[in-house]
């Protein structure tokens, strides 16, 4: 499995010229009525975009029958390069800090109010400590009492942001204008479960890998999204740390063992 394990930078790169495909099409694919216009150049494209991205995902998954990762998180996601785990930690705490500003700037946030709107800056806080933690946990491979809770969060923040999403957009009939950050964050709430699983001593290589592969993707392109930069910033914060994990999970990943019995009789 090592020598796909720079697929998913490749997936990355391939959503941040989504997201550019994404911004076009928000300029240019919808009539002044905001009505989608049938068959414009950029929608077409952006979905032909997300077809190869979910293809690769797929391919990733199928790669990874017959392989599997340790059980323990730190040794399923090492982080061996002191670079690296300071780039992930970073990240995770750039998500706390915009969860700060958002706070400090009063910024709308999907028309939340009162007890809505502290729920989501908290999950978007436990979020980004619970990217450091698991940053500090793969790098120094030892037990940590917030691995595990922390390794939840960023899973729980999206689900929220989800039904936030999609709450705000209930009575909107153009589908098309908040599909795209609804899949991203339905996606990566799994992606999140599955590699949380690690932490919990639940194992599922293949699941990881595919809904991790498709949120890296999906992430960026629903940044492009009119919003403020504190609420798209954590999406593409999201969606690099997926992908350097998944580039761990990668590197980790060894054959199955076949079991005593089946090799006796071979």
């Amino acid at each position: 499995m090592r020598k796909i394990r720079l697929v998913p930078i490749a997936v990355l790169l391939l959503g941040f010229l989504g997201a550019f495909i994404r911004h076009v099409e928000l300029k240019t694919a919808f009539d002044p009525s905001g009505l989608p216009r049938r068959g414009a150049a950029a929608s077409v494209a952006l979905v032909m975009l997300t077809v190869l991205a979910v293809a690769i995902a797929l391919a990733l998954r199928l790669a990874a029958r017959g392989y599997e990762a340790e059980g323990s998180y730190r040794k399923a996601f090492p982080v061996r390069e002191y670079g690296l785990f300071a780039a992930k930690a970073l990240m995770g705490f750039a998500v706390m800090a915009c969860a700060l500003l958002l706070l400090l700037s009063g910024t709308e946030i999907m028309g939340m109010e009162g007890n809505a709107r502290w729920a989501f800056l908290i999950l978007l806080a436990l979020a980004g400590f619970g990217m450091a933690a698991m940053a500090h946990a793969s790098y120094t491979r030892k037990e940590s009492p917030y691995l595990r809770p922390g390794s939840v969060m960023p899973a729980l923040l999206c689900c929220y942001w989800m039904v936030s999403c999609y709450r705000q957009n209930a009575g909107n009939p153009v589908m098309s204008e908040y599909i795209f950050r609804c899949l991203a964050l339905a996606s990566m709430a799994v992606s999140g479960f599955n590699r949380a699983g690690y932490a919990f001593g639940r194992r599922n290589l293949a699941g990881a890998l595919f809904m991790s592969t498709v949120s890296v993707f999906l992430l960026p392109v629903a940044a492009a999204d009119p919003a403020p930069l504190t609420l798209r910033a954590p999406l593409v914060l999201l969606a690099a740390y997926t992908a350097l994990d998944l580039v761990s999970l990668l590197s980790a990943a060894s054959p199955k063992e076949m079991p005593k019995e089946r090799k006796d009789k071979e």
